[in-house]
C-alpha cells in the first residue's frame, strides 16, 4: 500500500500540489491499489470535486460546459461499487473530472 498519501485535510481547501498528486495517484496505470486505497482516494478526490465545482459554477459557461458540469455531479452520485474494478474506474472518472475542473478553474478552453 502507498504509504506517502497527499490528504486533503477536512474541511479545508487543497493546494495544487496535493491535488496534483492525488490525480496522478488515482490515475497511475497499472492494476488497481487495494479497495481501501480507492475509498480514501474517492473521499479525498470528492473533497476536492467539491471545492472546484463550486468556484467553476459561479462562472458564466457555454452549454457543453454547463453539461459537463452537470455529469460530475452526476459521477459524484455513483459511488465506488462493491467491484475491485468498478471502483477502480470510478475513482479514474473522479481524478479526471478533478482534471476538467482545474482546467476551467484557471480559464482554460479545451
Amino acid at each position: 500500500m502507498d504509504t506517502e498519501r497527499a490528504e486533503v485535510a477536512p474541511g479545508g481547501p487543497a493546494d495544487e500540489a496535493q491535488i496534483d498528486e492525488t490525480i496522478q495517484r488515482a490515475l497511475r496505470p497499472g492494476a488497481p491499489p487495494p479497495y481501501d486505497e480507492l475509498v480514501t482516494l474517492e473521499q479525498t478526490l470528492l473533497l476536492i470535486i467539491a471545492d472546484l465545482y463550486a468556484v467553476v459554477a459561479e462562472r458564466l459557461l457555454c452549454p457543453r460546459e454547463q453539461a459537463s458540469l452537470t455529469a460530475i455531479r452526476r459521477q459524484t452520485a455513483v459511488g465506488l461499487g462493491s467491484g475491485l474494478v468498478s471502483a477502480h474506474q470510478q475513482v479514474r472518472a473522479l481524478a479526471r473530472n478533478c482534471q476538467w475542473l482545474l482546467e476551467q478553474k484557471a480559464g482554460a478552453r479545451p
